[in-house]
């Protein structure tokens, strides 16, 4: 069927209620990319940042304090609810650094070197990690998963019925394989698994970026990259030596083929 759309110069605006419809009826690029509101079940509790620390993109950041505490709260409050960690990266502002993962055959223990497609994930792994060393939660209770239904630099924190687990979280997101595994039941141990990267107690009303802050991080860069660095043994600074010369013959230690006159 072919539709034939007419309009008359003397009424400019006959074309409107067809674009006012079109407008509705078509989703954005922004509109596909917003956060999910959560389905009837499902509390969302909180979200946290992440888009201070370019090179440690994964690090919980001081400003998460405030919600990681009422996450940890409100779970110990609720016995019959779970906690679901949803993990997201942003590809246009997350960035990896050149290098990133090249040569690296464990994993990074230290959030300087975390590839891009690992990023959500070790968000998740790395709250969870928080929420359990230092505020006390029961391990057995959060669940750590990504979403790339949409972009942010963040982790949310939802509170879902105390039957979810890995394959069923209640929020259709993506399980992330923490190492060690602390869900029932476990993930197939012929799975890739992350494990979280541990960064010190937040000092409450510390800021994010500080002088001090900032100098600390600089130091532990640049002790890892030294660390990281092939050792020099020989001072050669990383070129190549060369090959000494042979010592030159003599009458008592004749080259192969003597070259001195007899």
């Amino acid at each position: 069927m072919k539709f034939e759309i007419k309009h008359s110069a003397k009424n400019p605006f006959a074309m409107l209620p067809f674009l006012l419809a079109l407008a509705v009826t078509t989703p954005s690029l922004a509109q596909a990319h917003q956060k999910p509101a959560p389905p009837a079940g499902v509390d969302e509790v909180c979200s946290i940042a992440f888009d201070k620390d370019a090179r440690r993109p994964a690090r919980i950041e001081n400003s998460a304090l405030p919600c990681l505490k009422e996450a940890a709260e409100r779970l110990k409050a609720s016995a019959d609810r779970k906690l679901v960690l949803v993990g997201v990266k942003d590809p246009a502002k997350d960035h990896e650094l050149t290098g990133n993962g090249s040569g690296r055959e464990e994993e990074d223990a230290t959030g300087f070197d975390v590839r891009l497609e690992d990023l959500s994930a070790y968000r998740a792994v790395n709250t969870k990690w928080y929420l359990v060393h230092y505020l006390r939660s029961d391990a057995t209770r959060i669940i750590p998963t990504t979403d790339e239904s949409y972009f942010a630099q963040t982790v949310t924190f939802y509170l879902v019925p105390s039957s979810a687990d890995y394959n069923h979280n209640f929020l259709g997101v993506t399980k992330t394989n923490e190492k060690p595994c602390t869900i029932t039941p476990c993930y197939s141990p012929d799975e890739e698994t992350l494990t979280a990267q541990p960064r010190p107690r937040i000092v409450p009303g510390s800021v994010d970026g500080s002088p001090a802050e900032l100098e600390a991080e600089n130091k532990e860069f640049a002790a890892l990259h030294r660390s990281s660095a092939p050792a020099d043994m020989d001072g050669s600074q990383g070129k190549t030596p060369l090959t000494p010369l042979p010592p030159r013959p003599t009458p008592d230690h004749p080259a192969t083929t003597s070259i001195i006159p007899k």
